[in-house]
């Protein structure tokens, strides 16, 4: 896998496109067939055992806000789920005790592989909604003056809604001659959170600062701002850990004129 990263990463913009679209006709079978067996995997046949994430679960004699809660399942523990109604799930604690517990509390739970349940009213969406998040990612410049540049990055961010993220960014960039750094705020775009890999798309604004360059042939800009477009798909692993990769684009605003960069991106979420 290395050298097919340093192939890629070697190669022009054009030479690369042409390795994608050769990959995703020899991989497309593969990934179909992971896809469906994921959705066959989540949507298993109640009953389903399971293990509690959260705090607690609490346990109501029937099947709404109503009825009286009885008994409280602790963190660490595994339940069963045993039937369905509207918004809510039964469920067998380990200690036999049989009660109705609310879906969104049973969204809080993980398979035994260590996966997120995938009921039919609980999706990956509801397990990540309104959670802090903290992310790593590299790539490399594919165009524009820092084309070959190396790039790595931290971002700390939050997401309030499904569908919607905001993310701060700090990220530094080398090549044998040029070294330097940028910061972002980045606003995340996820229609389709739901889903098990799900297309994002990324706009920011932030800052880029040039430390060292080629003598010879100078970048046009060292201390500029600019604006940044991506687009990039999440695919949600076990537990609270989602692997992402993208392409970025960046305009920098200069005295003279704008410069455009460009970078294919891999990296990883983790959310608390």
């Amino acid at each position: 896998m290395q050298n097919s990263i340093n192939l890629i990463y070697n190669d022009t913009l054009s030479g690369f496109i042409k390795r994608c679209k050769s990959l995703i006709k020899r991989s497309g079978c593969l990934i179909i067939t992971t896809l469906v067996f994921s959705a066959v995997t989540n949507a298993q046949e109640l009953p389903l055992n399971l293990k509690v994430i959260d705090p607690y679960i609490e346990l109501h004699s029937g099947p709404g806000a109503g009825y009286p809660t009885f008994y409280t399942i602790e963190q660490g523990e595994d339940v069963t789920v045993l039937t369905r109604r509207t918004g809510w799930y039964e469920v067998k604690a380990q200690n036999g005790k049989i009660g109705w517990a609310v879906a969104s509390q049973v969204a809080r739970t993980l398979l035994p592989t260590g996966e997120p349940v995938d009921l039919p009213s609980v999706s990956y969406g509801d397990y990540l909604k309104n959670s802090w998040r903290a992310g790593f990612k590299m790539g490399r410049f594919n165009d524009g003056g820092l084309e070959g540049s190396d790039v790595f990055s931290f971002s700390l961010g939050y997401r309030p809604l499904s569908w919607l993220g905001m993310e701060i960014e700090d990220g530094k960039i080398y090549k044998s001659e040029i070294k330097g750094n940028f910061q972002a705020i980045n606003l995340l775009f996820e229609p389709f959170s739901q889903w098990k890999v799900s297309p994002v798309l990324t706009v920011g604004t932030g800052r880029i600062e040039i430390e060292s360059q080629p003598e010879l042939t100078p970048l046009e800009f060292d201390k500029e701002s600019f604006t940044s477009f991506g687009l990039s798909a999440n695919y949600y692993l076990g537990r609270n850990f989602v692997l992402k990769a993208g392409y970025q684009s960046y305009i920098v605003s200069t005295n003279t004129d704008n410069e455009r960069l460009a970078q294919w991106n891999i990296g990883f979420n983790a959310f608390f």
